[in-house]
């Protein structure tokens, strides 16, 4: 009756009802099923055990269970399934289907749906009560009454209608997507009623995208599906684009947090869960390309389900499946010291050639909350290649500049790196997923290519089957990148080829978000370094007596708490009340091991399991008694005491001992500090204490705010001050006060005979919610950079006020020392901690961050995840580090030329790490003398397998040099690596350039 209309601006709502009405055309004969539960249970069964228990019948739309309990569903289906049988699992939580005794698909509200082989007739679920995939639209938070299950059901898939829901849905988004760039005042949205939004101004692109599709839609109505498949598959050849001048490589990604809103048992069950969708997928998808890291999780799924881990290796072996990451987990790369992070990428490395056969080239470290600079020399080291992340595009203040470029350590070493920008973990495959980080793409006229890691994340179960229709749609459409399916070492395989066209970036990757993480959970990394020191005495004593015991469960566990969202303190409470027992218990296990090592019968000895001569008052016979003990040696207490030093007296409330003297007024603070002679020039007093409200705009236990740095308040409550006197070994005030609103500190600030240090000890009986307490060490020390303790070295970051990159640095982090001086770094102040890792440094004034008691993670903004009524622990507060805390830590003198034993990079090793007491022979070192190179630190010693040992150095302080190791007669000396993969003879003396690793092996 009429011509065809050339109104375009009303075809979108035309076009977006037939989408709607094709939707509902997929799903058909639709038949509940019977399903049969045992009760829910904390207990986590395998499938034959859970099929040995009692069932009921599982009503539809009901409630189940608390946080994390399991249950097993039998399911019946009304007739054994053909080759289009699906089954529809709604629940709000996450489960495994299993078939035949097998784990084959994951469930989750990001995959509700899986295709059934044919003949089956009954299959098994394995649920568990904990909300899935967060990040997914209909991820609903629980109810007080348990996970909701919905239903379960069986239907058929209409192929032909699900293809073309894809086919125009695809193209739909690309529309609506273009309009809104080429004109943002369109309304987002569609309206249904009143006047549509006219296409007066617009490209040819999408008049053209507009007329496709209504003339496909006419098909539709005309003559059914096929002829719209038809229309539109016309539509896709003649919108296609051959240049693009872009590839989106897809990679199937399920970033696993392996603990955060769950403790570490369901996190195995969410690799399982993981594991067996995309196991799945790649039947239903022969182009998916998938890749996981993590060993620990490969490990897991072996032990607990070794079928579906041997499929995986199938998987990997086909090269549709790529593992990959080097670390064992996922670490954090700023609490560990150097020596426990590079044992993430020995085991990590080990892990993946028992998978692999080989090992990793590429770390992979989506979700970190910043890399350290000495990571591009641990991963050469290490033999990686390529380093990938997006997390760098989290910054809140300066973005970060590159894409893809040549990540330079504070060493020299150089990685190849790509930071997909614009991008996160959880990518849905949507036109602005897509596109977005293709226009961010910093180096594109470089190198056309960046990757994509696609799937929903942090636990949500990976790829779906609708974004894998998606990518095959997308690519090469107007605006869009080609898109194809790919491995991540490929991809680096590939931009290796531009490497010396790239840009570089030398240092830290310090993240502007995510600060308090140096901070939350201080008793977590008051445990945490407890075992750090436990490993390092127990390797000591291995490679010095011979004696061997099992060590790697140790370092595994020390490993596995390194994950980024462990121990940063940002998991629920689950995670450490498991967690922080565990890591006592095998700090004692190792100490214990040790000590039986170097027990025989004989005299009453010291073992000083450090490489730097340490002198220490120990409790002797008669008292206390000052010993001095060679290096890597064991010594008899009567050999190692030596006369005592001048004693420490307190005249008035002045306290000196020859080597250093401090005043303390009447507030209870140093207002006087004097080294030998010198005096520390002072913009305040020494040893206040500052509370800050803390309250995060976002992330309670990750996030210390710039705000939160304004609104501090002195703590100047009136102090009660005594006198410390343990004879003339140790004097000094204990300053007890009142401090917020119930909560006590007592601050003790000690000398000690023979030591150029000021020992300060604050006892904490913390119950302040929502604070931050700093300590305060107001200095004159200005200079542009202050220097940071990190692992294997330290990093310079500026201290004073030049712009908004300083700025934007107001809380650091720093592994357990840092320093404030002059220009030069000849005089200056240092503060060594015992496990503190954040502090605010600026224009000379440190602020140690002591503790901070945000809300924990479930008691914020993440409680829909982690409902607190829903858990079996019994919490007594909401807020992180209540209670009682022994915090110890000193302040020295600082000078870069300082001797090896008193740089503070030295003593954060030696001054919290008594010697071994123990009955029995004396033991010789086999290093005489390390001669030369003062900034060159001996950091750890560690047994090798053919019975000599390992010295591990590191240059702290941006200097080259030479040392000279002198070792016994019938010791030889040679060069390898962290993974001990090389030998190269030195003859004892070691070259070394700024902040390089050096490992020195001795053997017989």
């Amino acid at each position: 009756m009429l011509p065809n209309h050339h109104l375009p601006q009303l075809i979108p709502n035309r076009v977006n009802a037939a989408i709607n009405r094709l939707s509902k055309s997929i799903w058909y004969d639709r038949h509940p099923v019977d399903v049969e539960a045992s009760e829910a249970r904390p207990e986590q069964l395998t499938l034959a055990e859970g099929q040995q228990l009692t069932r009921a019948e599982v009503k539809p739309c009901s409630f189940w269970g608390r946080l994390f309990d399991q249950r097993w569903c039998l399911v019946k289906l009304p007739a054994a399934a053909d080759e289009n049988t699906w089954l529809e699992w709604k629940d709000q939580g996450e489960a495994t289907l299993y078939i035949d005794g097998k784990a084959y698909f994951g469930f989750n509200v990001a995959h509700t749906r899986c295709r059934l082989p044919a003949g089956v007739s009954e299959v098994w679920v394995q649920s568990s009560c904990i909300q899935s995939a967060i990040w997914h639209p209909n991820a609903n938070g629980m109810d007080a009454a348990g996970s909701y299950f919905e239903s379960a059901s069986v239907m058929k898939r209409n192929d032909e209608a699900w293809e073309a829901y894809h086919d125009l849905k695809c193209l739909f988004d690309l529309a609506m997507d273009q309009r809104n760039r080429e004109n943002s005042q369109v309304p987002i949205g569609l309206n249904a009623a009143g006047q549509q939004a006219p296409v007066d101004k617009f490209s040819p692109v999408y008049r053209k995208l507009l007329r496709g599709m209504e003339n496909a839609v006419n098909a539709l109505d005309q003559h059914g599906v096929p002829a719209l498949r038809e229309s539109l598959g016309e539509l896709y050849q003649a919108m296609r684009s051959d240049k693009t001048f872009a590839k989106c490589v897809l990679t199937g990604h399920a970033h696993l947090d392996l603990v955060w809103i769950w403790p570490e048992r369901m996190g195995e069950l969410k690799a399982i869960n993981i594991f067996a969708t995309a196991d799945r997928l790649m039947d239903e998808y022969p182009e998916y390309r998938f890749a996981y890291s993590q060993p620990a999780s490969y490990e897991a799924v072996a032990r607990r389900e070794p079928e579906l881990y041997e499929r995986v290796k199938g998987r990997i072996g086909s090269g549709k499946w790529q593992a990959t990451g080097a670390m064992y987990v996922e670490s954090d790369t700023l609490i560990a010291c150097g020596e426990a992070l590079s044992r993430s990428f020995t085991l990590g490395q080990s892990g993946f050639e028992a998978i692999n056969g080989t090992p990793s080239k590429l770390t992979w470290l989506p979700d970190v909350f910043g890399y350290s600079a000495c990571m591009p020399q641990i991963m050469r080291q290490t033999g990686v290649e390529y380093f990938f992340t997006t997390k760098m595009t989290w910054n809140a203040i300066n973005r970060f500049p590159y894409s893809s470029f040549i990540w330079r350590g504070s060493d020299g070493s150089e990685i190849l790196a790509h930071v997909t920008q614009e991008s996160g973990y959880v990518t849905h495959m949507g036109i602005n997923d897509v596109k977005a980080p293709m226009h961010a793409n910093q180096q594109a006229d470089i190198h056309d290519e960046y990757l994509l890691p696609t799937g929903y994340g942090d636990g949500g179960g990976g790829a779906t089957d609708e974004m894998l229709e998606r990518a095959r749609r997308l690519g090469a459409l107007p605006g869009m990148p080609d898109v194809e399916w790919d491995q991540p070492e490929s991809f680096f395989e590939r931009l290796n080829q531009v490497r010396d066209d790239l840009p570089v970036y030398q240092g830290e990757c310090y993240l502007e978000y995510h600060r308090g993480t140096y901070t939350t959970h201080g008793n977590l990394k008051a445990s945490f370094r407890n075992l750090e020191r436990a490993m390092q005495v127990a390797e000591a004593v291995s490679a010095l007596t011979g004696r061997s015991w099992d060590m790697e469960t140790s370092w595994k566990r020390l490993v596995f708490a390194q994950f980024h969202d462990y121990i940063p303190g940002s998991s629920v409470w689950d995670v450490y009340f498991e967690g922080l027992p565990e890591l006592d218990q095998h700090a004692a296990e190792q100490v214990a091991q040790a000590e039986h090592a170097l027990a025989t019968s004989g005299d009453r000895c010291y073992f000083n399991p450090h490489s730097v001569p340490v002198k220490k008052w120990v409790d002797g016979p008669n008292g206390a008694t000052y010993i001095s003990l060679p290096a890597l040696a064991g010594v008899p207490l009567s050999a190692a005491t030596e006369a005592q030093p001048k004693p420490v007296k307190a005249n008035g409330q002045t306290v000196s001992n020859g080597l250093v003297k401090f005043h303390l007024n009447d507030n209870g603070w140093i207002d006087e500090l004097t080294w030998e002679g010198v005096e520390v020039p002072l913009t305040g007093a020494i040893g206040q204490l500052m509370l800050y409200p803390d309250h995060a705009a976002n992330f309670d236990a990750w996030d210390i705010d710039r705000h939160v740095l304004n609104i501090g308040e002195l703590c100047d409550a009136k102090p009660s001050i005594s006198l410390i006197d343990e004879g003339n070994h140790q004097v000094g005030f204990a300053v007890k006060r009142a401090i917020g609103k119930d909560s006590e500190a007592t601050v003790k600030f000690m000398l000690e005979a023979g030591s150029p240090l000021v020992h300060v000890e604050v006892e904490l009986d913390w119950r302040e919610p929502e604070t931050l307490l700093k300590l305060l060490f107001p200095t004159k020390y200005s200079a542009i950079n202050a220097r940071f303790g990190a692992p294997f070295g330290s990093v310079l970051r500026r201290q004073i006020p030049d712009g908004v990159l300083s700025e934007a640095q107001w809380e650091t982090p720093f592994s357990r020392y840092l320093a404030v001086f002059d220009e030069g770094e000849r005089e200056g102040l240092f503060v060594v901690t015992k496990d503190k890792y954040g502090a605010t440094v600026r224009e000379g004034a440190v602020g140690l961050s002591l503790v901070r008691s945000p809300r924990v993670t479930g008691y914020d903004s993440h409680s829909t995840a982690w409902p607190p009524h829903l858990t079996r622990l019994d919490i007594k507060s909401p807020f992180s580090d209540m209670g009682e805390h022994r915090i110890q830590l000193a302040i020295g003198r600082y000078d870069a030329e300082l001797p090896r034993e008193c740089q503070p990079a030295s003593l954060a090793d030696t001054l919290f790490t008594d010697p071994v007491a123990y009955v029995g022979q004396g033991i010789e070192s086999p290093i005489e003398l390390i001669e030369g190179g003062e900034t060159l630190i001996p950091h750890w010693v560690k047994p090798t397998v053919n019975g000599g040992l390992v010295v591990r150095l590191h240059e702290v302080a941006g200097r080259r040099g030479k040392a000279k190791i002198q070792v016994r007669d019938g010791w030889q000396t040679s060069l390898t690596d962290l993974g001990d993969n090389t030998s190269v003879d030195c003859e004892g003396t070691v070259s070394f350039g700024p902040y390089q690793v050096v490992s020195l092996k001795l053997t017989r």
